[in-house]
């Protein structure tokens, strides 16, 4: 699938290309949609399905390879999620079965029907109000037909079939708690008789894509032992027997990193019916590493600065190939192969999405640097530096401090490289910290952060700032911060602790922990995040919300967020710009209509707003002491 930014309509638009795994020729385009994702090849070649919402409904489109138009198949509902049986027979799908009184209907009065809220967890970014339920169908290429599969008033997602076709494994959170916070746990059920209904793997927490080992004795999926306190903990890959026959068990658990999980797609995949390769988030790189369901530890298999966001296996005569996605900072988002063998061979790109981008710009790399915060903690930041005239030295660019959200991620951010290029390129150094509570850097890092977000990070950030300073990457007369979402709490609060930063562009931010609690599509996990109850431990909320320190601000601020973000609801923004305002502070406030948490970040959201999104940070930065924009869009 290829995401592009369709001007016209002013939109990203994707598509989907196909091209050969050794890269022989160049990618050419299958489907002609501007809302095609999810492609799936059926085992035998014959097919490929994928998901088209085209029409406003997402669809199951099934293409047939030998010539002809995609078949549309009828569903009585949206779908959400596809898979293939082994033998190509059969589709297994997720379809939103929606309850009657929220069906659009032309007479006022059903149109007006009200909305029952369903628990506390009832909506979610980027999807809205939860209506009806998610259960899994089954499509019968022979026949026609489709049945669905299961039923009642659960969701079902992510399904997997057995090797032999006769068995389903999905998650699902069947307790009387699932529409306050969702767990799901994994279960596995028979395609074709009725019942059988089984839970394989309960003492588990985020359970996702479980996935059959080729001979069908395990299960393996993402997620962590225990359901307590989830917060900072970090996503493991775990293997349990597929018949429940004894508790899930951790692959390599001597390895102190988690999987990492793109945007959307599988962080595993089963080598054979002994090892699996996945993905491992390393000091902000993500990596591909392999082990065997006896090793204790695990072997690399592609490392350096990059960002591995998808994989699959298939298998190409007696080879083993593995496809990923990878992005870097100065890298665009691409597809690549590569051969497992003994000696696994190097990458292939496939696709050539980003090549125009890299023909037009001069992108710079990251370089990475350690420092000591103020209690002694070693921290890790990344600096993209502007190009300067070979053999002039100049003036030192001024600091753009890039805190990265979360707050339990890391920098760098990497579908959001381009972000960095254009700070670059306007003649900023940009410095991208990874304080405590950052991922990516061990379980006891990432801890340091729950319970902390406040006092603790902004120690870190700071210290990073001025490494940067001392080592004559940046400018200490002229510094600048900017965040989103966790970052826009960060730059909220740096901008009510200290006065060395000229102006801050905060993003979609978390200013009031407690309404945040009430608002958030994910808001009870911020009394897991912080330890405490908004209403046992006020004081501990308050103390470390952003809102109470604004009255002190002295740095100009530039806020910013989309109305239709659930995350980080744009009441957080609200109280923040009627703080510095009732306070006397400078604030330039925009809200930019629909969208959601994540369509802010290019290339996800409308190119228009993503584009004067930066030209106003860098205008608003320019007025307080930044370089002057040379030229508009």
């Amino acid at each position: 699938m290829e995401l592009a930014l369709d001007v016209e309509r002013d939109e990203p638009v994707s598509s989907i290309f196909v091209a050969p795994s050794d890269g022989s020729s160049a990618p050419r385009r299958f489907s002609h949609g501007s809302h095609d994702r999810l492609p799936r090849w059926s085992p035998d070649g014959r097919f490929l399905a994928y998901l088209s919402a085209e029409s406003g409904l997402t669809q199951l489109k099934l293409a047939p390879l030998d010539g002809g138009e995609p078949a549309t198949i009828a569903l009585p509902g949206p779908v959400k999620w596809i898979e293939w049986s082994p033998s190509g027979d059969r589709l297994v799908l997720v379809v939103n079965v929606e309850c009657p009184e929220h069906e659009k209907k032309d007479d006022p009065v059903s149109r007006n029907v009200p909305r029952v809220v369903r628990g506390t967890f009832h909506k979610l970014d980027g999807v809205g109000w939860f209506d009806g339920r998610d259960h899994l169908f089954v499509y019968e290429l022979s026949s026609g037909q489709t049945r669905q599969l299961t039923s009642g008033d659960y969701d079902h997602d992510q399904p997997a079939f057995s090797p032999d076709g006769s068995v389903v494994a999905f998650v699902s959170d069947r307790s009387s708690s699932r529409d306050d916070r969702r767990n799901p746990e994994i279960w596995t059920m028979p395609v074709r008789a009725r019942g059988g209904r089984k839970r394989v793997a309960s003492d588990v927490a985020e359970a996702s894509y479980p996935t059959f080992s080729p001979d069908g004795r395990h299960l393996a999926f993402a997620g962590l032992l225990g359901r307590s306190s989830t917060a900072a903990k970090d996503t493991r890959l775990l293997v349990v027997p597929a018949d429940g026959s004894s508790g899930p068990v951790r692959v390599a658990p001597n390895l102190d990193r988690p999987v990492a999980f793109g945007l959307g797609g599988r962080p595993f995949a089963w080598v054979d019916s002994e090892e699996l390769v996945f993905t491992v988030a390393d000091r902000g790189a993500v990596d591909l590493r392999r082990a065997k369901l006896a090793d204790r530890g695990a072997r690399a298999l592609l490392g350096g600065d990059r960002q591995v966001e998808a994989l699959s296996i298939g298998s190409l005569e007696k080879d083993r190939i593995l496809a990923f996605t990878s992005v870097w900072v100065d890298s665009p988002p691409e597809v690549y192969s590569m051969r497992l063998g003994r000696r696994s061979r190097s990458p292939v790109r496939l696709s050539t999405a980003g090549r125009s981008l890299g023909d037009q710009l001069r992108l710079r790399p990251a370089r990475r640097y350690w420092t000591s915060s103020p209690d002694g903690l070693e921290v890790e930041y990344l600096v993209v530096s502007p190009a300067r005239p070979r053999g002039k030295s100049g003036p030192k660019p001024p600091l753009l401090l890039d805190i990265h959200g979360g707050p339990h991620l890391y920098n760098p951010i990497g579908e959001t490289f381009i972000t960095y290029q254009v700070m670059a390129a306007a003649g900023y150094a940009v410095v991208m910290a990874n304080p405590r509570g950052s991922n990516s850097y061990g379980q006891e890092f990432t801890l340091l952060g729950r319970g902390d977000w406040g006092e603790g990070p902004f120690s870190d950030l700071m210290a990073c700032a001025d490494d940067a300073i001392a080592r004559g990457l940046a400018d200490r007369r002229r510094q600048f911060v900017a965040g989103y979402s966790y970052g826009g709490y960060m730059s909220s609060w740096i901008v009510g602790h200290t006065k060395r930063f000229r102006a801050a562009a905060v993003g979609a931010p978390v200013t009031s922990l407690a309404s945040m609690f009430g608002t958030s599509d994910a808001g009870s996990y911020f009394g897991d995040a912080l330890s405490a109850d908004p209403w046992e431990d006020h004081d501990h909320f308050r103390a470390q919300s952003p809102i109470t320190y604004a009255p002190a601000a002295a740095t100009p601020v530039y806020l910013y967020v989309n109305e239709g973000d659930l995350r980080c609801p744009p009441t957080q923004a609200d109280e923040l710009y009627a703080a510095l305002k009732w306070s006397g502070k400078e604030v330039e406030y925009v809200r930019y209509p629909g969208g959601s948490h994540l369509s802010a970040f290019p290339p996800f959201g409308p190119p228009s707003q993503n584009v004067d999104r930066l030209e106003r940070v860098l205008s608003f930065f320019a007025r307080h002491g930044g370089p002057k924009p040379t030229a508009k869009r």
